[in-house]
């Protein structure tokens, strides 16, 4: 079940996973499981019109294509955001396979901008994102 209410224990629940000091802005949005446990909380953050910037945490087979779709749906098409930005640390090889699979493009690589090495960023915009529905005439990419 996918959720936006109770914000405070949804940011609470992925600060407390990912070492995350959010801005008052952020909204989170979390898959449910049938008995109310929270399985993921991907949290939206930075907004400035434009872009986001998106903070993720979950544990076990949490990101469904249905909870993708909510989450991409909810940025591009209802937020009307052009660009998402994602960091992930160098180290954390298992999140980096797992971006670039479902889409999102490397722009930067900065070197010394994590503890543990470098922090890689990345890129979604709307015509890349394989989880959004067609509407008005649009084309969105499939490929990935």
């Amino acid at each position: 079940m996918i959720i936006n209410n109770n914000q405070e224990l949804l940011l609470q629940w992925l600060c407390e996973r990912i070492e995350l000091a959010p801005t008052k802005h952020i909204r989170c949005i979390a898959n449910i499981s049938t008995v109310g446990k929270i399985l993921g909380v991907v949290g939206i953050d930075n907004w400035n019109g434009s872009s986001c910037q998106i903070h993720v945490a979950g544990q076990g087979n949490w990101l469904t294509r249905e909870f993708l779709t909510a989450v991409f749906t909810y940025i591009f098409d209802t937020a009307k955001v052009k660009v998402m930005l994602c960091m992930i640390e160098s180290g954390n090889k298992k999140s980096l396979a797992f971006t670039r699979r479902i889409g999102w493009t490397q722009i930067a690589r900065i070197e010394g901008a994590h503890p543990t090495g470098a922090l890689i960023a990345f890129e979604m915009r709307p015509e890349n994102c394989k989880y959004l529905e067609p509407k008005d005439g649009q084309i969105y990419s499939r490929a990935a």
